[in-house]
């Protein structure tokens, strides 16, 4: 006679199906960065990166506003499902980008403040999506979840391939992504259409800003080298160091499961132990990382962007370094997101204004200094986290 299934299995199986989807997202996500280096070339590519890094930073309510949502949705606390936060929150950061605009296209050194302006519009679906995301998360929907992650990467990468195919300027690509943002959004109102409201949501704000400034804090940490690179390095070299900083990133995607899986875990008595082992085991993936990519640079960065960035393979391999540390970084602010704790995110955002006041006033003549200064600011940040594990341990 078969066993019966138990929950824990169940959702273990659910969070693995979840897991596979999200990182079938990321390699469409990356084959989308390769596709645009290859297209635009470094110097285009470089203005591409810095910008697409500003609007990362500009996603994260969205983010936020998912794990919010999702909260209140399988709390069943009131009614509201955030969509009146995330219309508002949009409309708000896309009229502050398009002011911006002008600025952004000359300290960005991009043809057209189009490019800025179709970026800004583009915030308004995504934080939309947020929410979408939200509802079906608290709901555990997790196909239909899935669906708009694959949905967003695919798009992304046809509209890259389209954008490529024709000879399209870095704003027409911009142009192409926003389509794709409405897309999508249109895809997370319909999966939903059963559990939408604009019921007064007002309360949500004071959650959205705690909420927003952890998860915040680590997008930045991740993005702002390349935006100081684009800012301090030639042409040449910021799209360059766009390019490699790619790889360190996908150090965080690829472990970012880890992470997620770690937050529960945090509210039981073997916490602090449950956090270093999850340590360990990014640790473990980021010597494997590294070892590969060190193995043979220029292959690596000869695939992902053209015999054009050969030169930046050994900048390939200190960015998967700095991109483990990024990893141990992400699963020590889950950790402290588990416990209800933002400390560490505050202490986050203090180490990324010290890196920029460094690099701007000092460390800025090659892209090694920025790499260096941002590996010193992710070690301060995972010090600070295991200092607190201990006395988590003891407490």
């Amino acid at each position: 006679m078969p066993r019966p299934s138990s929950p824990s299995r169940t959702r273990s199986g659910s969070g693995a199906a979840l897991g596979i989807t999200m990182a079938l997202a990321n390699l469409l996500s990356y084959v989308f960065v390769l596709v645009l280096s290859r297209a635009l070339g470094p110097s285009d590519f470089g203005g591409f990166s810095a910008l697409s890094a500003y609007g990362i930073v500009l996603s994260v309510p969205a983010g936020a506003l998912q794990v919010i949502v999702a909260r209140h949705v399988a709390g069943a606390t009131h009614d509201s499902r955030g969509v009146r936060t995330a219309l508002g929150v949009g409309v708000a950061l896309a009229a502050a980008t398009i002011v911006a605009a002008p600025l952004l296209s000359s300290a960005f050194r991009l043809d057209t403040a189009w490019s800025a302006v179709w970026l800004g519009l583009t915030l308004v679906p995504m934080t939309l999506t947020g929410a979408f995301q939200g509802i079906l998360l608290g709901r555990d929907r997790l196909v239909a979840l899935s669906v708009i992650y694959v949905a967003t990467a695919a798009g992304r990468l046809a509209a890259g391939a389209g954008g490529a195919a024709l000879g399209l300027s870095v704003a027409e690509v911009f142009a192409l992504l926003l389509l794709v943002a409405v897309a999508v959004a249109v895809l997370g109102a319909w999966l939903c259409r059963d559990d939408l409201t604009l019921a007064d949501d007002r309360r949500l704000g004071g959650e959205l800003i705690r909420a927003t400034m952890s998860l915040g804090a680590f997008i930045a940490l991740t993005n702002i080298d390349v935006t100081l690179a684009r800012a301090y390095l030639g042409d040449h070299d910021s799209g360059g160091y766009a390019l490699a900083a790619t790889f360190g990133r996908a150090m965080g995607w690829g472990t970012q499961f880890v992470a997620l899986l770690l937050v529960p875990r945090m509210q039981g008595p073997r916490a602090a132990r449950s956090f270093r082992r999850s340590l360990g085991l990014i640790l473990l993936l980021g010597l494997v990382g590294i070892a590969v990519i060190a193995a043979a640079p220029e292959f690596w960065v000869e695939l992902a962007g053209g015999a054009e960035y050969a030169e930046f393979g050994s900048l390939a391999v200190a960015c998967v370094a700095l991109g483990v540390l990024w990893a141990l970084v992400q699963v020590s602010l889950f950790a402290e997101m588990g416990l209800d704790s933002p400390w560490l995110g505050r202490f986050t955002w203090c180490v990324v204004a010290a890196q920029c006041a460094l690099v701007v006033l000092w460390f800025h003549d090659t892209p090694y200094e920025i790499v260096g200064v941002s590996a010193v600011g992710a070690t301060a940040i995972v010090g600070a986290a295991l200092v607190r594990s201990r006395r988590l341990q003891h407490a």
